[in-house]
């Protein structure tokens, strides 16, 4: 079993109150878990001394911290702080079976949230089909009820949702900022969010924290009040893999970009052309030379390659055709592409 705790939105500053804080770190120390999770918003307002004090307090606790910065601590040009104090924006960890992938949702002087394509990919690489994986990130993915706000304030949300289904494989999303813990599922995935530790603005009976307890099969899930007890909310069951609608969704709505190689590029833009009058919307077709100086550029953006004449890089090599046979070539490699959308 790995025991993790979960503590978000410390907001060290004008809205802390230490006395919560110090009552929770013995309680964590006392139930010796492998790592406690620290999802953003440590400080209100992104300055100097409130890093330097949370990163003094946070020494009390035994276990390590994993941190990811909120966005509070994105404000006023805060993260140079974050990362002096509490490292990279974005971060991993594995855990025997368990791999974690911290990200950074965080917008300058902006409280809605954005996780982009080159942090959804970098999870997506961390992640193992063979383990179970866990997200860790600020900003809800879906809308928390009971918190004042319903809407979602994660700009991208569709896109990191999608993500998570395709390459979680049965994981779990960790999230902070709306001050209120909740959980539910979306399909294989489970979504926990904490709330407050440690500041005045709770929205629930007292500050709190998640106890998360993985076991090789489920998650069980404990909401820990700082002065007021403990709830069990449930164990889950881990279930892998991903719905077939989730990829078949996807497939529809990507692009399809052929090339067409060819040193007579003549030839190569009338194979373009009649390309580009056949194909669906979602498709095009684009010539260069085997000479060119982008020639590796475009390959890697490519996912369909013709040459017409010999290349190794080639999905397939035309020799010379008539009008009518290039035509039913090109319908083949349509279907072909649609196949793979299929």
């Amino acid at each position: 079993m790995i025991r993790i705790v979960q503590i978000s939105d410390t907001h060290f500053g004008e809205e802390f109150k230490p006395e919560k804080f110090r009552e929770a770190v013995k309680q964590i120390n006392s139930i010796e878990p492998e790592l406690v999770i620290l999802s953003g918003d440590i400080v209100t307002w992104g300055i100097h001394t409130e890093f330097r004090e949370a990163y003094e307090a946070m020494g009390d606790i035994q276990a390590e911290v994993f941190a990811i910065p909120g966005n509070h601590d994105a404000r006023n040009d805060g993260l140079k702080y974050f990362r002096l104090y509490f490292g990279e924006l974005k971060k991993s960890i594995r855990l025997d079976e368990l791999v974690i992938a911290g990200i950074n949702s965080t917008l300058p002087d902006s409280d809605d949230g954005y996780v982009g394509e080159e942090q959804r990919r970098w999870a997506e690489r961390v992640f193992r089909k063979s383990c179970t994986n866990m997200l860790v990130l600020h900003h809800h993915v879906i809308p928390v009820p009971h918190t004042g706000r319903n809407q979602n304030v994660l700009i991208d949300a569709g896109e990191v949702v999608e993500s998570l289904m395709l390459h979680c494989h049965g994981g779990v999303v960790l999230a902070g900022h709306r001050h209120v813990p909740y959980s539910t599922k979306l399909l294989r995935t489970h979504i926990i969010h904490a709330g407050t530790l440690s500041s005045y603005k709770v929205l629930m009976p007292d500050n709190n924290y998640n106890i998360i307890e993985f076991e090789e099969e489920s998650i069980r899930l404990k909401l820990r009040f700082v002065h007021r007890g403990e709830v069990e909310v449930g164990r889950f069951a881990i279930k892998h893999g991903m719905p077939s609608s989730v990829e078949l969704y996807r497939s529809l709505s990507s692009t399809k970009r052929v090339l067409f190689i060819a040193s007579d590029t003549a030839a190569a833009e009338r194979a373009a052309s009649l390309f580009n009058r056949l194909s669906p919307e979602n498709m095009h077709a684009s010539v260069t030379s085997p000479e060119s100086r982008r020639i590796g550029e475009l390959l890697e953006g490519a996912d369909y390659v013709v040459a017409l004449e010999e290349f190794s890089r080639a999905d397939e090599v035309w020799e010379k055709l008539s009008t009518k046979e290039a035509e039913a070539r090109v319908r083949q490699v349509i279907e072909k592409l649609l196949g793979a959308v299929a």
